[in-house]
Parts: structure tokens; C-alpha cells; sequence
């Protein structure tokens, strides 16, 4: 699935180990003990940073002073330097021009070790490119300039990054003798970043700039309009290939950067159109009024993201599928004297967790700082004072804590920061004592006045607390109960079959629907290492209760008792498991599906830590047996049969075109294949289309015009037309009358099916061949089929028209196989279920994970969300959204098994 729980193959990630050597603009520096010539390394280290003498008493740069001047080079990375002077030195005006763009040396050693500057050369590292190039851009919005920006993935795994910035400067930098877009392109650290009078404030404080991409890349290009002129360069590895020239005239300014990763760096060149889009639609909340779009030319998808409220805007997107209790709280306050500005957004609604984001600069925050600090504490107090002076808290108990006053709350306070500080080099934290100050005094002051002149918003938030308090005594009191329970001898789980294994890295505990199933999996598991804990029906969906309800619920409370983690943010402790892997089991159908999805979202909401350590698995069992004499197989799914079926079926198989007026052409191997993987895309994207009522036939006959197909389908009182892009919608709609009810549908995929068709061509068939019928003759024989299939054996299957191809095969493949399909486990024999999911040397397992496990922390935060918002939207209280989400998402369907 695209967000929310995924599930991939078991794997192993090993933590790669850094030498002590770090380097530092292509010079080896290691440690050294502090004695003779540490003078003369301070003072290198100062010019090299182009400082004052004096900045060695200033601790800002984190270790230039006479006590700790021995660990400088290794502190003083290439990253952790140029990081440091890009927040020392961030500009305070918007004057942008060659002169303005300084040099930090070095970039040689980029090639050879691209893991000090981009993470790693996996998934991670290779969006990390392009997160760079877009990071200017983001600079080029934060100064005011900045509207659109648009990332391209090319057909050929190319990205383009456009902006409508200033665009690069092309004057000659004198000391360097170059053009300025070419010092920034082949020079780390090159860039007006490092000038006051160029950005105000700068997004791009995790790598090391655009010149790294450029290194990192096969070749690179840069177009840049400025001044009525549009110049190009282009660089093959980092060096310059195509020097800088005009291609034209313009009155519009930008940049745009369109690179090639080198795939001698990278292993995996392939972009996720998934991954860049989350985070350019992360970017887009935090910036409002900015719209930023992703296109992918390989598939035609497209997504266009704008918000013109920004962070209200993104606070409403986490909350969906979530019962507000309010409209979302905005404020924004600034302090022009320090230059510091604060954005708050926040809503409550009636779930119990709370969802607090942070970001400084643009930057995300993940450990908060004092920005998020002073935000707890100001809703705190301003919470608990209001609550005493509108006398909402009874005498005799105690005020609700912060955690409390928290529960259900959704906020994001992003701040804007001239010389942003942060614990670490990894930047999950903001230190600066200041921001923290202004962020505690302005929220405070509004949180107060916004209470006081909306007593009913603000009772509600009270009482909420208040409820959330009382919850937690009885909470309290429930664990209290379970821990007696455990010490008389009442706590371990009365279903459990356990393994004799006491070895955690060994074992495994099997949760399985039904107590039949169970029973064949107790009679033919390995005693030693596999336990089994049978549960009965639908567990308690805990989306909808309070911790001291779930912990009422039987089967839930078995869970807890098998795995020995406890429960809750007080109580859960992942060292107590009791088991290396927690493996779901249920039946491979719609009710299995319910069941899997509501353990899931118990261990999602509280258990987290299991998911987050890779433990939790989703048992694979067949839903389906060929058997051909004592021949047995089996396959999971409806995909995995009819792959299996091709691949039979294809067994010397060939195609022959047999046309009246012209010699048969034959289709076999590596070609066939093809074919067929092209005609059951566009089978699949015809199944996606009938969704929304479209039929594949005359939609594609009576619309494809020069090679091309409609986007949007538009209704205006019932009447239907059909668009081929925004712009045409755009026109049509302006063009109704006043007052007419004018909606759009989209038709996905429909780029994609367009490029599917004009490639029949090379197969020599056509559009028309797809939809071909045989007609009756008067002898009541058929016309001859112009495509057969022909077998290994060299039988003859006729088809009617092309696209019976991949059903054609199929049916040849299943020729002399029995099919059965199994309605559940419990239908299987003990033999049967021991050997398709449970013996480790046959079974497949799919690990559940929240984030690809090679994602950054920023990627696996948004992957988070993202899925708590579908189980907030799938198993919340809200039909009507959970509606719309399926009728929306069922067109992205491609297996539907009901």
C-alpha cells in the first residue's frame, strides 16, 4: 500500500562503522594530542572557516577553546562545519548576485566517500539528491520570491527541479575566474548562503548544497533565466562538459537543475514517486501559498500540492478521519528585533493520542527542543489557569498534568530562526534558549486571551483534560490489577500453548484466528521453538477505547500476557518479550483481512515498539492448491495464481499473427513475455477506469487523439465531457453559466495506457487488433482467428482479439491441473498448514513495517503519519469519511478478493 503499514521480506540492516578520520575539504584530519602546534592548528582551522581570530572564545562552533582544541578536526566534519557557518552567517537581506557567492574549498573527495555527504548510496542517499536541489529552492520561497516549483522524474530516471526564483547568478566571480553557476555547481560550500545580504533564513541545513548532486551524477544541466536571458551549462561527474551559454530571451526568472545519478555511486538509480511525493507535500503545508507538483513521465502519475493556510491546513490532513472538537487555532507572531517569527496551529478532537510536530527553518525537528518545550508549557498553564478561575476542576483532585491536557491534541509550531542551534549534527533538536523564550511569552499571551474570549471552546479543552485525568487513575488502577493477577500466579495467558525455548532469538509466537485452525497448528508446530495463542473472533477495536477498556478485553488481555511487554507508555517494556518474532495468522479472506487489521491496529496504537523493532510478521497461507496427481502447489493470492498459470502456460508456447493479407509473424520468449506484461497493464488499468465508469473499449476508441487520452472526466448537470489536461477543465469550466454544478472525476492512469497503446506498434499490432471480433459466417463458422496461440505440443488456441492473450495462456497453463481454493485455515490438514506457513524452510512471511527500513528519520516520520491517519480514517467512528477514502482509493485497487 502507498501509506500506512507495509509489509516486506525479513531482513537484517548492519550499521555501517566510520573511521576516527574525518575529512575536511580533501584533507585527511585526525585526532591529535593537544601539546606543541596547537596554536597553528587553531588558526589554520579559523582561516580555513574564514573567521575572526577572536571566534576561538565562542563555543558556537562547538569546540574551538583551549580545553577541547584536540577533538576540533574531528568535530569540525565537512558536513558539521559548513552546517555551522551556514547558520553563524545566515543573511538578513535579499540582495542576490555574484558577488554575493563565497567559497568554501573542496569537493574532490565527494566520488569517493558520497556517504559522509548524502547518508548512504541506497534509497536514502538518492532522494537525498534530489531533497538538495529543491532545498534551494525552498531558500528562494522563505525570501519571497519563490511561487511554483515543479519536480520532473524523466522517462530515462532523470529528475529536472524547476523553480521560478531569482535563478543562479552567471556573472564572472573575479578571485575564481568562473561564472558563478559554475563555482556553485564544482565547488562544495560555494554559495550565497554564506553572505548576510543574499537569505534571511535557510531550509537547507542537512547536506552540503547542489555541487554534491552534481558530483554525484552521471551528467547535470542547469538552465537559469535572469536578467531577459536564459543561460545553460551542463557537467559530466562534476566536471564541466558544456560551458556556460545563452539559449534564449525571457521576461520570467528561475532555475532549472536536471541531473542523472550515476548508477557507478549508486546500486539503485530508480526513483519512488511515493517517497519524493510525501515530503514535497510536507513541504508545501510549511509553506503556505506555495505550490509545489511531482510529475512522473514513466507512469504519467501527477500530484499538485498548495495550501493557502498552510500548517491549518496540514493540522486538518492529520486529523482526518478524527471528530474534531473545534475549528483548528491559528497564530502567528514575530519578533522583528531578533528576527524570529512563530507559526502555531492546533486542534483537539476525541482521540486519545496526542500528535505534537516541531520544525525550525523548514528543518523537522523530530526531538523537539525548545521551541516544542515552550509550547508544552505554555498550554499547560494557560489550560490549568483558566480551569481554576472558570472553576472547572473539583476541590479535592488534583490538576491534570501536562500529558493530560495533551491527549487528543494535534499541533504543529514551526519557527523561523536567523542562526538556528541544534543539539547534534543530525539537527532533531533545537537548543536555541532564546526561540524559546519568545515561543513560551507569545503562546502564552494567546492561548490566554483566546480562552478567555471563547469560554465554550476553552470548557470543552478543560473538560476534556479533566476526562483524560480520570482515565488514567482508572487505568492506573487496571494495571494495578493485572500486576496482582501476575504475582498469584493468574498471569500468564490460559490459551497459550507454549514452546520450550527460552532463547528470544529462536522463538515465535503464532497468534491464529479460530480455536480449529489453532488446533492444526498445535499438532504439527515445533514444540521447542513455535508457540501457539489461538484468539476467537474480532477483537476489540481500539481506535474507539480508553486503555482501561481494552485492558478489560479478554482476548487483548491474553495478548499481553502471552508477549509480557506490558502495555502503555508507563508500563510497555520490549526487554520482557518473550518472543523474537509475533507472527499473525488468519485466513486468507475478508473476515482474516478484519481480523489481521484490528490486531494490527492494537499493536500499532500500543505496542509500537514491536512494529518499530521489526518483530511483527503476517503469516502467508495459501489461499489457493493446484494439485496434478500427486503433485501439490500452492499459492497465496489471485495474483500469485494466475503468475503461476503464465508461467505454465508459456511453456514453448508461442503467438501467431495471422493476417489475410499478409505472411504470420510469430511472437515467442523474451517477446511474448512482454507482450503479455503490456496487455495485462492495460487489462489492469481498464479495471482501474471501470471504477469510475468508464469503459475501456469505447472510452479508448472514441477518445485517443494523437496518441493521447483524457485526464478528467467533467459533469455539468448530468452531462458528461471528457479533458486531456487542467488547462482544457480550467476553460470548459470557466465557460458555464453562473450557477452550474460542475465536477471533475480523474481518470488515473490514462498517461500510461496512452504510451502502453502507442507500443502495440512494435509488436505490429494496433489498437484496433485489441477490440477485434470474429463474426459468424453464413456456414455458422467463425472468420479465422488472426491470433492463436499455439502449445509446446503444438495444439491451437484461437482467440477473438488481443486482449484475450493473457487469458489465453492462463487457460492453457491450468490445462490438466485441479484448482481448489481454500476457504480458511482451518480447512487445512496439520500436514498441509506445517508445510505452506509455518515450516521456516518453506513459509513466507511479510514483515510489517511502518517505513522502508533504509529511510531517514524524516521519511519514516511522515510514513508514521501517514499511516495513522488510515487507521484513523479505517477504523475510526466516521462513516462518511471512511466511505469517501474507499470510493477515492478503490480505483488504486489492483487485487480485490470479496
Amino acid at each position: 500500500m502507498s501509506s500506512g503499514l507495509t509489509a516486506a521480506g525479513a531482513h537484517h540492516d548492519s550499521a555501517a562503522r566510520h573511521k576516527a578520520d574525518h575529512m575536511k575539504d580533501g584533507v585527511e584530519m585526525a585526532t591529535a594530542p593537544a601539546g606543541k602546534g596547537d596554536g597553528e592548528m587553531r588558526e589554520k582551522l579559523l582561516d580555513l572557516l574564514g573567521l575572526p581570530a577572536g571566534a576561538r572564545q565562542r563555543d558556537a562552533l562547538g569546540a574551538l577553546n583551549e580545553a577541547n582544541l584536540a577533538d576540533a578536526a574531528v568535530i569540525l566534519s565537512v558536513e558539521a562545519r559548513i552546517a555551522t557557518v551556514r547558520s553563524a552567517i545566515a543573511g538578513l537581506y535579499h540582495d542576490y548576485d555574484e558577488s554575493k557567492v563565497q567559497l568554501l574549498e573542496g569537493a574532490e573527495h565527494v566520488r569517493k566517500r558520497p556517504g559522509m555527504y548524502i547518508g548512504d548510496v541506497g534509497q536514502r542517499g538518492l532522494h537525498h539528491l534530489v531533497n538538495e536541489v529543491v532545498d534551494n529552492a525552498i531558500d528562494e520561497a522563505l525570501a519571497g520570491i519563490c511561487k511554483n516549483i515543479d519536480v520532473i522524474i524523466r522517462e530515462g530516471g532523470s529528475v529536472s527541479v524547476k523553480d521560478d526564483g531569482r535563478g543562479f547568478p552567471t556573472g564572472i566571480v573575479e578571485e575564481h575566474g568562473m561564472s558563478a553557476v559554475e563555482l556553485c555547481m564544482t565547488r562544495l560550500g560555494a554559495g550565497a548562503k554564506f553572505d548576510r545580504g543574499s537569505y534571511k533564513v535557510s531550509s537547507g541545513l542537512h547536506g552540503i548544497g547542489v555541487s554534491a548532486v552534481n558530483f554525484l551524477s552521471e551528467w547535470c544541466n542547469v538552465e537559469t533565466s535572469r536578467g531577459g536571458h536564459t543561460y545553460r551549462i551542463g557537467f559530466r561527474r562534476g566536471v564541466t562538459s558544456e560551458p556556460l551559454h545563452e539559449i534564449g530571451t525571457t521576461t520570467a526568472t528561475g532555475t532549472t537543475v536536471t541531473f542523472q545519478p550515476d548508477s557507478e555511486i549508486f546500486p539503485d538509480v530508480n526513483f519512488q514517486f511515493e517517497t519524493l511525493g510525501k515530503r514535497l507535500r510536507e513541504l508545501a503545508f510549511l509553506n503556505s501559498g506555495l505550490r509545489i507538483s511531482i510529475r512522473d513521465e514513466r507512469d504519467g502519475r501527477e500530484e499538485t500540492y498548495y495550501y493557502e493556510r498552510g500548517i491549518v491546513d496540514f493540522v486538518e490532513h492529520l486529523n482526518e478521519g478524527k471528530g474534531a472538537l473545534h475549528p483548528t487555532l491559528f497564530v502567528t507572531r514575530r519578533d522583528d528585533e531578533r528576527n524570529l517569527a512563530c507559526e502555531l496551529a492546533m486542534q483537539y478532537t476525541d482521540r486519545y493520542d496526542e500528535v505534537l510536530m516541531s520544525f525550525a527553518n523548514n528543518i523537522n525537528t523530530h526531538d523537539g527542543g525548545t521551541h516544542l518545550s515552550a509550547f508544552r508549557a505554555a498550554l499547560t498553564r494557560a489550560v490549568n489557569n483558566y480551569g481554576r478561575k472558570a472553576n472547572l476542576f473539583k476541590a479535592n483532585e488534583p490538576l491534570p498534568s501536562g500529558e493530560d491536557i495533551r491527549e487528543g491534541l494535534t499541533a504543529i509550531i514551526s519557527v523561523m530562526v536567523p542562526e538556528p542551534q541544534f543539539e547534534s549534527q543530525t539537527k532533531v533538536k533545537l537548543t536555541n534558549s532564546d526561540v524559546g523564550t519568545f515561543v513560551e511569552t507569545a503562546v502564552g499571551e494567546w492561548l490566554s486571551t483566546r480562552f478567555e474570549e471563547n469560554p465554550a471552546e476553552a470548557k470543552r479543552i478543560v473538560q476534556k483534560a479533566v476526562a483524560s485525568a480520570q482515565a488514567r487513575e482508572a487505568a492506573r488502577k487496571a494495571r494495578e490489577t493485572a500486576r496482582k493477577s501476575a504475582m498469584s500466579g493468574a498471569g500468564m495467558s490460559r490459551k497459550l500453548v507454549d514452546c520450550s525455548s527460552r532463547d528470544v532469538d529462536e522463538t515465535e509466537l503464532f497468534i491464529v484466528e479460530g480455536d480449529s485452525a489453532a488446533g492444526s497448528a498445535k499438532g504439527y508446530r515445533d514444540a521447542r521453538t513455535q508457540a501457539i495463542l489461538p484468539i476467537r473472533g474480532k477483537i476489540l477495536n481500539v481506535e474507539k477505547a480508553r486503555l482501561h477498556k481494552i485492558l478489560s478485553h479478554e482476548e487483548i488481555l491474553e495478548i499481553i500476557k502471552a508477549l509480557g511487554t506490558g502495555i502503555g507508555v508507563e508500563d510497555f517494556n520490549i526487554e520482557k518479550l518473550r518472543y523474537g518474532r509475533v507472527i499473525i495468522m488468519t485466513d486468507a479472506d475478508v473476515d482474516g483481512s478484519h481480523i489481521r487489521t484490528l490486531l494490527l491496529t492494537f499493536l500499532f496504537r500500543h505496542m509500537r515498539p514491536l512494529i518499530d523493532k521489526g518483530v511483527v510478521y503476517i503469516a502467508q497461507p495459501p489461499l489457493y492448491q493446484l494439485a496434478r496427481g500427486k503433485k501439490r502447489e500452492y499459492v497465496v493470492d489471485d495474483g500469485a495464481l494466475n503468475a503461476k498459470l503464465k508461467q505454465l502456460g508459456l511453456e514453448g508456447a508461442r503467438m501467431e499473427i495471422r493476417r489475410a493479407d499478409a505472411s504470420a509473424q510469430t511472437i515467442e520468449g523474451e517477446r511474448l513475455i512482454t507482450l503479455l506484461e503490456l496487455l495485462e497493464e492495460i487489462e489492469r488499468i481498464g479495471r482501474t477506469l471501470s471504477r469510475r465508469g468508464v469503459v475501456l473499449q469505447p472510452f479508448v476508441s472514441e477518445f485517443l487523439r494523437d496518441g493521447a487520452l483524457p485526464t478528467w472526466r467533467a459533469t455539468v448537470n448530468g452531462a458528461e465531457s471528457y479533458h486531456y489536461a487542467d488547462e482544457d477543465y480550467d476553460a470548459f469550466k470557466a465557460a458555464q453559466p453562473d450557477g452550474a454544478e460542475v465536477s471533475r472525476t480523474e481518470l488515473p492512469d490514462t498517461r500510461r495506457l496512452a504510451r502502453l497503446l502507442a507500443d502495440l506498434a512494435s509488436f505490429d499490432c494496433s489498437v484496433a487488433d485489441l477490440f477485434m471480433r470474429r463474426v459468424e459466417q453464413v456456414t455458422g463458422e467463425l472468420t479465422p482467428a488472426v491470433f492463436v496461440i499455439v502449445t509446446g505440443s503444438d495444439d491451437e488456441r484461437p482467440l477473438d482479439n488481443l486482449m484475450e492473450t493473457p487469458v489465453g495462456v492462463r487457460a492453457i497453463g491450468q490445462k490438466g491441473w485441479e484448482v481448489k481454493r481454500f476457504k480458511g485455515l482451518g480447512e487445512m490438514n496439520k500436514e498441509e498448514l506445517w508445510e505452506t506457513t509455518m515450516d521456516p524452510a518453506n513459509r513466507v512471511l511479510r514483515q510489517v513495517v511502518v517505513s522502508d527500513t533504509d529511510a531517514d528519520a524524516d521519511q519514516i516520520e511522515i510514513d508514521a503519519r501517514e499511516t495513522d491517519i488510515l487507521f484513523a480514517i479505517l477504523m475510526g467512528e466516521d462513516v462518511e469519511k471512511r466511505r469517501n477514502f474507499i470510493e477515492t482509493n478503490a480505483i488504486h485497487v489492483k487485487n480485490l478478493d470479496v
